[in-house]
């Protein structure tokens, strides 16, 4: 018994037209080479089907879907959503309770009093008198550096 070697031809599909092969090229060349004339191509899925008398044909089909589409959940949309849900539930959590530490802190608290002390004092002059764009706190309204 003798093994017989036959060259398979390659058939290129898209959309209905027969596409010429290319010889040497891999099928995600032939893709490649054919999306300078088919641009839809660029991001088109390659289907090999099954060798038929010495043929084998590669069909192209286009990507179809929403462009950023997923159909999982993220984990960051995840832990969003479950402080929505904590804070419409009346628990305690989400933003909140991650400020409640640094807001709590003394040379927070000073920083803070001296921004309002100086607020203060920047509005209580004549409202003509004032120009905006040149004010400059006093050294003795401004807290030191934590």
């Amino acid at each position: 018994m003798s093994i017989e070697v036959h060259e398979i031809q390659r058939r290129f599909r898209y959309n209905g037209i027969l596409l010429p092969d290319v010889p040497g090229l891999e099928p995600r060349e032939v893709r490649d080479l054919y999306s300078a004339q088919y641009p839809e191509l660029v991001s088109a899925e390659i289907e090999p089907g099954e060798v038929r008398d010495g043929v084998q044909e590669f069909s192209f089909r286009k990507a179809v879907g929403t462009k950023g589409a997923t159909h999982r959940k993220d984990n960051r949309l995840a832990a969003l959503s479950a402080q929505v849900e904590a804070q419409v539930g009346g628990e305690v959590g989400g933003a909140e309770g991650k400020l409640t530490g640094p807001m709590g802190r003394k040379a927070v608290m000073q920083c803070a009093q001296a921004w309002s002390a100086f607020a203060h004092r920047t509005h209580a002059g004549r409202a003509q008198d004032r120009d905006t764009s040149r004010i400059v706190p006093p050294s003795e309204t401004l807290a030191p550096l934590p």
